[in-house]
């Protein structure tokens, strides 16, 4: 099975309750199992809060794309933005053992999505305003 879909929104807050609706409905029409599409959708939900707040800052304003397909047995969903670019090398491994109080502030949304998914890959613009592309995948569950 091969379906596709895709949704465009600006990159606010409140659009993220746009993209996770987009999601649900998306694992619903594909009959993902609840903690499977609960997964995929808290997924996105951390990695587009990640592009608002990061992304764009300082009032600057731009897109969030996001495209589902599905290939085999695994849903892939590409996050697109066209903001500043991000380094995953710039932030501190999440640290799961440390006390809560002496956690480092940050990474615990990229750890979470590293968690909750099968496989993470990420291509950064190499020019301003080029497009940075996350892409996340599932195995679907039988």
């Amino acid at each position: 099975m091969v379906m596709q879909d895709e949704l465009r929104v600006e990159a606010t807050i409140e659009n993220v309750r746009r993209i996770s609706e987009f999601v649900r409905d998306m694992g619903q029409r594909l009959r993902l199992t609840e903690g499977m599409l609960f997964d995929i959708d808290l997924a996105v939900e951390e990695a587009s809060v990640n592009i608002v707040r990061h992304a764009y800052r300082h009032g600057q304003v731009g897109d969030i794309l996001l495209r589902v397909e599905t290939i085999d047995d695994v849903v892939r969903i590409t996050l697109i933005d066209w903001g500043l670019p991000f380094d995953a090398d710039t932030v501190r491994p999440f640290d799961v053992d440390a006390p809560v109080e002496t956690r480092a502030r940050g990474g615990t949304g990229l750890h979470l999505i590293h968690s909750l998914m099968d496989d993470v890959e990420r291509e950064t613009a190499s020019v301003p305003g080029g497009p940075n592309v996350l892409v996340l995948s599932k195995h679907v569950e039988n």
